[in-house]
């Protein structure tokens, strides 16, 4: 979900690394009993841990445990925290995931979220002016998401039907055009948990991979 943009901000933000491991990719799932059910709208209290992995080499980087903390018509504000670190962040993102403003980075419009409801086969584009609230520096980026298919995923939290989704985005400096950084998502995203229960995000630039990374859900719960 960074996300997958915001998870690598994060961890851009806490240890100049990336944030948004993951388990073996499960094959294509080509009989999917039913349509994937969300379980209700988002809850303050509703929580998702991850395991970050490095995309290389499979060594775990890091445990981040993002909890709902504020909830409105508009919004939804999550608390990140990285395990066994005192440090968190706050991020905000539109009802459909979608990134607003991490603390680090803030998007105009926010950057892009899952436009439900989901089926194989629907594409969208997002486009987001992205500022750094430090340096003031500032990017265009441009996505186009495209859901791939339904797969059943199954990571240490369980088993979950999934759309598997699929997001091309280009970075580039607004002050430099011949500056760009390619970046690729991988989302198996779950309605039952109403987010991703798996991500993979490999960024690029200058044709070289600079960073990937392979996230997992390990721990999903909901408030009554």
């Amino acid at each position: 979900m960074r996300t997958l943009w915001f998870l690598r901000v994060l961890a851009n933000a806490v240890s100049a690394a990336n944030a948004i491991g993951l388990a073996a990719l499960i094959g294509w799932s080509a009989h999917c009993a039913a349509e994937p059910v969300e379980p209700g709208p988002v809850r303050v209290g509703d929580r998702w841990s991850y395991d970050v992995k490095d995309g290389a080499t499979g060594d775990l980087k890091h445990s981040v445990a993002i909890v709902v903390i504020e909830v409105n018509d508009k919004e939804i504000t999550t608390r990140h925290t990285l395990r066994g670190m005192n440090r968190y962040q706050t991020v905000v993102h539109n009802r459909q995931w979608g990134v607003i403003d991490n603390g680090v980075m803030q998007f105009q419009p926010s950057g892009f979220g899952i436009r439900s409801p989901l089926q194989v086969g629907k594409q969208w584009r997002s486009d987001a002016n992205v500022k750094n609230l430090s340096s003031g520096a500032t990017m265009r980026s441009s996505a186009v998401l495209k859901v791939l298919g339904q797969e059943q995923v199954t990571t240490t939290a369980g088993t979950f039907d999934t759309y598997r989704i699929e997001v091309n985005e280009r970075q580039v400096d607004t002050r430099d055009q011949t500056k760009a950084y390619i970046v690729t998502h991988v989302i198996w995203y779950a309605p039952s948990v109403n987010r991703w229960v798996k991500s993979t995000y490999e960024g690029r630039s200058e044709g070289r991979v600079r960073d990937s990374s392979l996230h997992e859900l390990t721990e999903y719960s909901r408030e009554p």
